[in-house]
Order: structure tokens, then C-alpha cells, then sequence
């Protein structure tokens, strides 16, 4: 994958708060961390075949390409529950990500509309970076699911050799949820040697 537009904005809107939270890491100079991690971010993304018209969810596999970068360039790898904490705290600290969930009504007709489109697309992908699942409608426009069985992340951290943490962004669909007014549950991850990632969305009451 080039390393144009959109993988350049992601590390300009992102990096900040990536480089602030990274004293929940035990890291004391971050700018010479975020500096070799600029360059790593870089080298993965040209490790990544280009996303096509039927490839789907390219802004989390250049979120996680951005976490595996900073994950890479520490001398001393932090455990999970450090990895999940500052990821989640880096990414809810953003304004541009706080705007973007604030603004996106999961419960609309065209949402909905575009996410069973996604799903019908992810089916005729066969890039191994991209996502691919079913969307089942729930009885009202208040509740609707979204069962995945090829995870993007999983594979990119699999084959950077950092599975380890792939849990810390699953645990960030949970965050997410606050933003969208969304009661998430979910009983199996890929990440966890599940068969699925079954993701159920419901709108919370107000």
C-alpha cells in the first residue's frame, strides 16, 4: 500500500495523543519513541496489499498499523493491560475520533443501509487485511448485529508477530460504545481463537 493521503492523515490526526499517553508506558521521552515509530508505521504500510473496491474498515487496520508501530518501537514490550489502557486512553483523548463517533448515528435507516452493504462486499474480498462478516437487522432500526469471521488486525499482528496485543483494540469497541449511545455486547473474539466475532449493537435508552 502507498503511503498516501489517508495513512498520512491517520498518523498527523493521531500521533498527538499516541505521544502524550505514552508515560502509561513508562516512557519518559516520547518524541524519540514517536520518531522511530513514524518510520515503522511507514515499512508497514508498504507491506500492505492495497485496498480494493470490495475491501472494507482501511481506517482500523491503519489505526492498529499506527499502535503496532509504537508497540515495535519500545525497547521493553509493556503487558496487555498497559497495551489496552493506553491504546483505549489515546484514541478516546482524540477530538477528531470523539467528533466523527458523536456524529455517527448507528440507529438510522442509511446507516444500516451502508453497513449491509459493507457486509455484501467484505464477501467477494480476498485481501487478508480486510474484514469480512454478515449484518443481520435486529426487529427495529434499535438493535442489529454484525458477525465477522476475518479480522484484518488479527492478521496483521499475527504476521508482525505481536499477537499479544490485538486484544487491547478489541477491548475498544467498548469504548467506541459510550460515544454512540450503544449498549455493545459480544461473547467471542477472533483475537481469542474464536470461530467469530460476534458484535451485538443496541441503542441505549436515554
Amino acid at each position: 500500500m502507498k503511503n498516501g493521503v489517508i495513512p498520512y492523515s491517520m498518523w498527523v490526526l493521531f500521533a498527538p495523543t499516541f505521544l502524550k499517553h505514552l508515560p502509561i508506558l513508562g516512557i519518559t521521552e516520547g518524541k524519540s519513541v514517536m520518531k522511530r515509530a513514524k518510520a515503522k508505521y511507514r515499512s508497514i504500510i508498504k507491506d500492505i496489499p492495497s485496498f480494493g473496491k470490495n475491501d472494507i474498515l482501511l481506517v482500523n487496520l491503519l489505526s492498529a498499523a499506527q499502535i503496532a508501530a509504537v508497540y515495535l518501537s519500545l525497547d521493553e514490550k509493556p503487558p496487555l493491560e498497559q497495551m489496552t489502557e493506553y491504546y483505549n486512553l489515546s484514541m478516546d483523548d482524540s477530538r477528531i475520533m470523539r467528533i466523527f463517533l458523536k456524529s455517527t448515528d448507528y440507529y438510522s435507516v442509511g446507516y444500516q443501509k451502508k453497513l449491509a452493504r459493507q457486509a455484501e462486499q467484505s464477501q467477494l474480498s480476498d485481501n487478508p487485511y480486510s474484514w469480512r462478516f454478515k449484518f443481520f437487522a435486529g426487529q427495529s432500526l434499535d438493535a442489529f448485529d454484525a458477525i465477522f469471521d476475518r479480522c484484518g488486525i488479527c492478521r496483521l499482528f499475527s504476521d508482525l508477530g505481536i499477537s499479544e496485543i490485538t486484544p487491547a483494540m478489541c477491548r475498544y469497541d467498548y469504548g467506541m460504545a459510550k460515544w454512540t449511545k450503544t449498549v455493545f455486547t459480544r461473547e467471542y473474539t477472533l483475537a481469542s481463537g474464536g470461530r467469530i466475532c460476534d458484535c451485538h449493537y443496541k441503542r441505549k435508552n436515554q
